[in-house]
């Protein structure tokens, strides 16, 4: 079915009907993890955004239907595409022009893979990118914990635990961050740039960013996010990482349970992560936490030819 609607490229004038059409297509609408508009205009004034050039929306006469934002990653020749149409929308032709728009957008970048991640049993949606050439590469466990009391922290003799400090410790956060996943599929390596913007976006603490350090050398981290309304607070494990350096000493455990205790003793209600459901011992680890499977996405993959 053709488009009903015409698809075109984001305007700063049109970020109060994204954040809306965001919330509702995210399922996160009047929730403590539903965006405000300033919490988007700071999520898309990342360096890695660009709204202007990467996100493209539908527009129906004035109203948005939809949008598709495509994250371009060079470093690993890839780009990303997340968003999706308003359900009263569906079904018209408009997700799949979405699709193809991002598409063409990402060629142009001569990138050599386009990923998108989707709901498992999301119908529409893997039709929709299985009939355009897409195919399952990856599948991630969504994981809650809602216990009352934190694990317990227990650090190895010689390390010592320190929160982020803004303004100083961008590039020691950098380069943890990108030594601990350099071999992580589907991890472009960050700069201090985007990693300072990152870190200054509202739902993120300095203290919830927690170091353990080996004397002062970063050796593991934890970084945290919270949201919260007058019902419910809710935390995020965003990253956890331990350079390749300090493997095997627990410190994976560690840190993480770190984050855990910042995020209790913030009042939050659940802390949710996700991870790769073939890094067994992450899955493991979270499992041996209290972490239990909530749900399950699926990412999948076309391949871009080059020139």
């Amino acid at each position: 079915m053709a488009s009903t609607a015409t698809i075109r490229r984001f305007l700063w004038k049109d970020v109060e009907q994204l954040t809306g059409i965001f919330n509702d297509i995210n399922g996160i609408l009047d929730t403590e993890k539903a965006f405000d508009v300033e919490f988007m205009r700071q999520f898309l004034s990342q360096p890695s955004c660009q709204p202007e050039d990467h996100c493209f929306v539908a527009d129906r006469d004035g109203s948005l239907a939809g949008f598709a934002l495509v994250a371009v990653e060079l470093p690993i020749s890839r780009a990303v595409v997340s968003g999706g149409v308003v359900a009263r929308h569906r079904r018209q032709g408009i997700g799949r022009a979405l699709l193809r728009a991002a598409t063409e957008h990402a060629r142009a970048f001569e990138v050599s893979a386009l990923h998108v991640e989707v709901q498992s049993g999301a119908v529409q949606a893997t039709r929709i990118l299985e009939s355009e050439g897409f195919y399952r590469v990856k599948r991630f466990w969504q994981m809650i914990w809602k216990e009352a009391e934190a694990p317990e922290l227990t650090l190895p003799e010689g390390f010592s635990l320190r929160p982020f400090r803004s303004g100083k410790d961008e590039q020691a956060l950098t380069d943890l961050q990108n030594s601990a996943f350099g071999e992580n599929w589907g991890f472009s390596p960050n700069t201090v740039e985007e990693i300072g913007a990152r870190a200054r976006l509202g739902r993120v603490d300095p203290d919830g960013i927690i170091f353990i350090l080996d004397g002062s050398r970063p050796a593991a981290y934890n970084w945290t996010l919270r949201a919260a309304n007058e019902h419910i607070s809710t935390g995020w494990i965003a990253m956890t990482g331990v350079h390749p350096d300090y493997r095997g000493r627990r410190l994976g455990r560690a840190v993480v349970a770190a984050g855990m205790q910042h995020l209790k003793r913030r009042g939050v209600d659940r802390i949710e992560l996700e991870v790769d459901s073939e890094n067994n011992a992450a899955r493991e680890l979270y499992l041996k936490l209290g972490f239990r499977k909530d749900r399950e996405t699926v990412w999948f993959e076309k391949q871009l030819a080059k020139g």
